[in-house]
């Protein structure tokens, strides 16, 4: 029997509903309630706040956990320019209490919270769910500062702040992150296709997810190395006038914007300029934890999958 992929997209294009957003809330309150009680993290600046998809509204049903960044702002991580030294813009002094230090006083309020239920992994802690919250991750940071090698009107040194993690496996890879810049330029997106983009990204993680569970052997493969957030970016870099081209459906959307991904990720030439929705970094590089050749090939797939003419 065929499938109505018309009426498949159109659940799938929903947010969750309101009970599983009740116990996403409540995973990420409980852990901000554990790191603000907590003593040791009493003196500490930092700030705590949701990050992923749920904070850009891109989530799934039943389908990701919630993730929390948490922030000390006493230290900072730096890039300058090159060929410019750390001197010249005040820097190169060492902080006595930096990341390791916060992550070690984060693992021990979470553990006094949650016990047993917290899981150290090489950049994060995950908190596992239960029957009235959703699992979470709590990812330590420092802000990243990326200097641009001007002044400012008042003489400051310019420079772009995003979050800075170091996996304890890796110290020497420096994970760089822009929530803000991420979460502005997904909703001007959003609005600029009349809300579709997103709809067409739980769509997409979706359908990755159905080509996991009864696609062909090639589906499955792909789908089972295909993040969540490549699929967030993809469509990005999609022109708006790809979204809304049937009003009530969105198979055209989902053909259009697999199409054209397709097309931008099959050489390296053509992939050269696609972006993270922050725009801050490219989407493809030895940076990211994918290649262009395993977008292009989860496309293909995702094609097959639905059988698009």
């Amino acid at each position: 029997m065929a499938r109505d992929w018309h009426e498949l997209f159109r659940t799938w294009a929903k947010p969750p509903s309101e009970s599983e957003e009740a116990k996403a809330s409540r995973a990420a309150q409980m852990i901000r309630d554990a790191l603000r009680g907590d003593t040791a993290l009493a003196s500490r600046d930092f700030i705590v706040y949701p990050t992923g998809s749920y904070r850009n509204n891109t989530n799934i049903r039943l389908g990701s956990d919630v993730d929390v960044a948490v922030v000390f702002r006493g230290a900072f991580f730096y890039e300058i320019p090159p060929g410019r030294s750390p001197a010249e813009f005040g820097l190169g002094q060492s902080a006595s209490y930096g990341l390791e230090d916060f992550r070690a006083e984060v693992s021990r309020a979470l553990v006094a919270k949650f016990g047993a239920g917290v899981q150290a992994r090489a950049k994060t802690f995950t908190i596992l769910g239960n029957s009235s919250r959703l699992p979470a991750d709590a990812t330590p940071f420092l802000p990243h500062r990326m200097y641009t090698g001007r002044r400012r009107p008042d003489g400051a040194w310019e420079y772009q702040e995003g979050v800075e993690t170091r996996p304890t496996t890796e110290p020497a890879r420096r994970i760089i992150n822009w929530h803000q810049e991420h979460y502005d330029s997904g909703v001007a997106k959003n609005t600029a296709t009349r809300r579709r983009y997103k709809r067409v990204v739980r769509i997409l993680k979706r359908l990755r997810d159905d080509m996991g569970a009864s696609g062909s052997l090639l589906a499955r493969g792909a789908a089972s190395t295909t993040a969540s957030f490549l699929l967030e970016c993809l469509p990005y870099n999609v022109v708006d006038g790809s979204f809304s081209q049937v009003e009530g459906s969105y198979y055209q959307d989902v053909r259009a914007v697999i199409l054209a991904m397709w097309n931008a990720t099959k050489d390296e030439d053509s992939a050269r300029s696609l972006v993270e929705v922050s725009r801050r970094k490219l989407l493809f590089g030895k940076h990211q934890g994918w290649t262009r050749a395993d977008a292009n090939a989860f496309l293909q797939q995702a094609w097959h999958h639905v059988g698009f003419g």
